[in-house]
């Protein structure tokens, strides 16, 4: 079997080690002969940068990298000057600094080059357009320009809005140039996670062709289902023979489970081509097929976690994932530095972020939903958290088991437990916001069907939860109320008829949460035989 990489987007690296390279090279192609400027946005760890790679190697020639790719025999391989750039290199929490590393980049690649720089303007953009001409002019050929992360210094400065005007009015100018130089510039590939009509610094250049969204280029980051098969079968194939798996059944449960947790990303309205999240399927197979959340644990955004953690009630039910086509071209990076972004705009954010995905369309708008389990576990356990539930695995596990042996009494006292956890000073007034933590709670256990404010013909129940084809809970929740009158209200409301026929347990649970305790303080269980 061939090693997999995922430490490196370095492509002869990845080729010298006789490491797997999911061959991406036909939308490259079609690149470079179709265009000139081509823009990109994808999550974070999902190519981009051995994409970047990529191109940079067929654009310098080096064709000997290529052999057995869809390229290999249908490109010239005609050298040119490429100029990369990484602005995820940007780091350093200073505009000044920023500035100056910036600068430095071009001084450094203006030394590998040879081209002498005008040093009487210190201004990034004067010193690039210095540099793509100076290049151009020295090998007499146009040049290539690739940028790799070119809105990470906006993500990091977004919290302060400062910086991030600042930030912004600079790498507008720096962007600019590339259209001012446009005569000098053979080809260009600019990438990052958040879409570029989003970001005013490209407003002057305009002429980037946007294919974060074509159908064309669905696939040209990211694995599909076939890609996961051809590429990385052997792996499938050694799990099977390792642990015994010879029934047909049992292999197609086993695929199936790679795909609820790691595929799921959909980026074009028009078609539904879903693919998977490469690191997570490394390092999957690098880790013996153990099923666990590891795109989390690649560095999660700090930005998400916060937007997630101020706007919780934006989380708790999916069937208001929703967002107009429109959104997604009108959002800016802007609104969430000026912390004035709608649900709807965090949504579109999430979505390019790569925490959520699209579902569906419907009309006008666009049916969200968080990608796969490995997404879904990371909001969800981050909302919990906004609550003050850090609940292990251990737990989760036991609640779990709990419930689907119809032991309520015992799932009771660990959701009690669960809640002594909630810090003294976070500020829980509202019935709503005891709503959303328990909901969330059942959420993150991972049953299919776990629904909120669920509408029956006379009313609307707080909660239910369908575990298997053995029980039914149906909660009705109440703040310095009481269990009883909870429970009243489920059977005046009927909520349980739609389950009557369905030959399950229904367990009708009313509690009551104390303002005071800040946990349960009484709960009273009926059951029903369905």
């Amino acid at each position: 079997m061939k090693k997999i990489a995922i430490d490196t987007s370095v492509l002869s690296e990845i080729i010298g080690q006789g490491c797997i390279y999911v061959d991406k090279t036909r939308c490259c192609l079609d690149m470079i002969e179709s265009g000139k400027f081509f823009f990109l946005a994808r999550p974070r760890r999902f190519g981009k940068s051995l994409m970047v790679d990529t191109l940079a190697n067929i654009l310098q020639g080096n064709r000997k990298l290529f052999e057995g790719t869809y390229i290999w025999d249908k490109y010239a391989f005609e050298p040119c000057p490429v100029l990369r750039f990484s602005m995820n290199d940007l780091r350093a929490g200073s505009y000044d600094v920023n500035v100056r590393l910036l600068m430095s980049s071009i001084a450094s690649k203006a030394d590998e080059f040879g081209i002498p720089l005008d040093t009487s303007v210190e201004e990034p953009f004067f010193h690039f357009a210095q540099l793509i001409r100076g290049v151009a002019k020295k090998y007499g050929r146009q040049v290539a320009v690739l940028i790799d992360e070119y809105d990470y210094p906006l993500m990091d400065a977004v919290a302060d809005l400062s910086r991030f005007v600042k930030m912004r009015d600079m790498l507008s100018s720096f962007y600019e140039t590339l259209k001012v130089e446009e005569a000098s510039v053979r080809f260009c590939f600019i990438t990052g996670i958040t879409r570029f009509p989003h970001v005013s610094i490209f407003s002057k250049l305009n002429n980037l062709i946007d294919i974060t969204n074509d159908p064309k280029y669905a696939s040209i980051c990211g694995y599909s289902d076939d890609e996961l098969d051809t590429y990385f079968g052997p792996y499938v194939e050694k799990h099977f023979s390792d642990n015994a798996i010879s029934d047909e059944e049992g292999k197609r449960t086993f695929r199936q489970t790679i795909k609820e947790y790691y595929d799921g990303y959909r980026f074009c309205v028009e078609d539904d081509v879903t693919l998977y999240n490469p690191v997570s399927v490394g390092k999957f197979f690098m880790n013996g097929c153990v099923f666990r959340n590891y795109w989390i644990g690649t560095g999660a955004q700090s930005l998400v976690n916060s937007l997630v953690g101020a706007n919780s009630a934006f989380f708790k039910d999916k069937s208001d994932f929703v967002i107009p086509v429109s959104e997604l071209d009108t959002f800016s990076l802007e609104d969430l530095a000026g912390r004035c972004a709608s649900r709807e705009s965090i949504y579109s954010f999430l979505v390019q972020a790569g925490y959520m995905t699209i579902k569906g369309l419907d009309g006008g708008r666009l049916r969200l939903g968080y990608p796969n389990r490995e997404v879904a576990d990371t909001i969800e356990a981050r909302v919990l958290a906004s609550y003050g539930l850090k609940i292990d695995s251990s737990v989760l596990r036991c609640l779990r088991a709990a419930l689907a042996d119809g032991d309520t009494s015992y799932a009771m006292q660990i959701i009690h437990e669960a809640f002594i956890d909630i810090p003294y000073d976070l500020f829980l007034e509202k019935e709503n916001n005891y709503q959303i933590a328990f909901f969330m709670l059942l959420k993150h256990l991972g049953f299919s069907s776990v629904n909120a404010e669920e509408r029956t013909n006379i009313g609307r129940m707080d909660l239910s939860l369908v575990v298997g084809k053995e029980h039914v809970y149906i909660f009705e929740l109440k703040l310095d109320g009481s269990a009883d009158k909870a429970l009243r209200q489920i059977k005046e409301k009927k909520y349980f008829e739609k389950y009557m026929a369905c030959g399950v347990r229904i367990h009708l649970l009313g509690i009551n949460f104390s303002s005071r305790e800040r946990n349960i303080v009484d709960w009273k269980e009926e059951v029903l035989e369905g």
